[in-house]
């Protein structure tokens, strides 16, 4: 059985080498209050088949029956409707899912608060059908795709709901089947709100075991103990979730049990940052005069190129940006080291238009081009700099950088977020010395960096 450290470190790197995948399942939406499987059936059980639900009922089998009365599945698609169409807020599961380096999400929930909950920041291509999915094209920053269908965009025969809807989804579902195995191939999954008698899981657990005599990746799933009832009933449900645990590990999912879902934030905290691997990107003024051989933020590129595995993302920004990244290309050549790997290079909006810079009313472009640097970046090293530096700033505060200020005469920008009572306190935690310094205006490149690798160790 795996340890919740084993998920962050494993998963982790499958997400910063590209091949990580988040499947989602009702439970990450159920703190927001949307009603799960029995909820929605309960109502229409007890009126149309004159039953009360158990726990251990086969939720699609009792959709099957309701369907089956009238022979048109049309009244319960939009009872759906009306319950999930409703305002929910996001939640913290769905915050922390937005700032991990996560490029492809799965999800056989109908409702739309996961995609909804990156689209603050991303870019989003949601795919909700046989037709989306093999029509393919351009994938932007996210994508979502929706195996059950969207209670949104999918139509009535398209959301799968019914006993019938499972059994015939890989005939009636073909690409959206072919991307499921071709996925479980090339991408390591990790499953996340789903518990032991969540039936939505069986039609992955199934091709999963059609493609078991294959090289399938290793995946992961995280679930709650059973801890509800007396004594007995709960060793007896551990002794079936243990069975069906161990079935999973036949065909590749890994299971990690936790006592209490704020273990899982915790869990999903952690992958969110460690899936940015040891990246580092420095802003700052992009007027900044770069003609001193030996500038603070040059010193601080040549240190950082001295580091083992710390990968320099380039906003190939003119000023502080394009003096660290010199000096850090400049380092790496000089060591014979291939630089390729170690530097990632961004789209450069102040080239497009350099009004990006002082421009107000350009912040939310701004701020659309530099989502995908900031949500790859793990630290981000701030001078001082003008308005464009604020919202790159903001932006990284956003989607979960942490923030390495580095203050350099009074009133400045990283003066004032060492003012911050969140920064601070996360840079106190991690580097008390550094404050301390910090506040005098003595920082040097060494006592930058320095902190920058104990920010990546954590």
């Amino acid at each position: 059985m795996l340890q919740p450290r084993d998920v962050i470190n494993e998963f982790s790197k499958a997400l910063v080498e590209g091949r990580g995948a988040v499947f989602v399942g009702s439970g990450i939406s159920t703190p927001s209050g949307v009603p799960g499987w029995a909820d929605l059936l309960r109502d229409m059980a007890e009126t149309r088949l004159r039953i009360q639900l158990r726990s251990d009922d086969d939720l699609p089998l009792i959709a099957q029956h309701i369907v089956n009365r009238t022979n048109n599945r049309a009244p319960l698609i939009a009872h759906f409707r009306d319950v999930l169409q409703k305002t929910y807020a996001h939640n913290t599961y769905h915050a922390i899912l937005a700032k991990t380096n996560v490029k492809c999400l799965w999800t056989t929930n109908y409702d739309t608060l996961l995609e909804e909950a990156f689209r603050s920041h991303f870019k989003v291509t949601v795919r909700a059908s046989d037709e989306s999915i093999s029509r393919g094209g351009r994938t932007s920053d996210i994508e979502v795709v929706k195996m059950h269908g969207c209670i949104e965009q999918s139509g009535a025969s398209d959301l799968v709901v019914t006993q019938e809807d499972y059994d015939d989804f890989f005939e009636q579902r073909p690409a959206t089947a072919h991307r499921l195995r071709q996925d479980l191939v090339d991408r390591q999954f990790l499953f996340v709100g789903y518990s032991y008698a969540d039936s939505n899981i069986r039609n992955i657990v199934v091709e999963a075991r059609r493609l078991g005599k294959r090289a399938l990746r290793q995946h992961y799933i995280v679930l709650r103990r059973e801890k509800v009832g007396t004594n007995e009933e709960i060793a007896a449900k551990q002794a079936r979730q243990d069975l069906w645990l161990s079935d999973l590990s036949r065909v590749g999912i890994a299971a990690c049990q936790i006592d209490d879902f704020s273990e899982l934030e915790s869990i999903l905290q952690g992958i969110a940052l460690r899936s940015r691997g040891k990246t580092v990107f420095v802003t700052g003024s992009h007027e900044r005069d770069v003609t001193s051989a030996t500038s603070h933020p040059r010193a601080v590129g040549e240190l950082l190129a001295e580091e083992r595995g710390l990968v320099l993302l380039d906003g190939q920004s003119t000023g502080t940006g394009r003096e660290v990244t010199s000096a850090y290309m400049e380092r790496c050549l000089h060591k014979g080291a291939d630089v390729l790997p170690r530097l990632r290079l961004f789209s450069n909006p102040y080239a497009a238009n350099p009004r990006f810079s002082n421009d107000p009313s350009l912040l939310p472009a701004l701020q659309e081009w530099r989502a995908p640097l900031m949500r790859s970046a793990q630290v981000a090293i701030v001078y001082h700099g003008g308005m464009g530096t604020v919202a790159e700033v903001e932006l990284a505060k956003d989607v979960g950088c942490r923030i390495l200020p580095v203050p350099e005469r009074e009133g400045d920008l990283p003066t004032r977020l060492l003012e911050d009572s969140r920064i601070r306190a996360a840079l106190e935690a991690t580097d008390p010395d550094y404050v301390a310094k910090a506040r005098m205006y003595s920082v040097s490149p060494e006592d930058v960096v320095a902190c920058v690798v104990k920010m990546l160790a954590q």
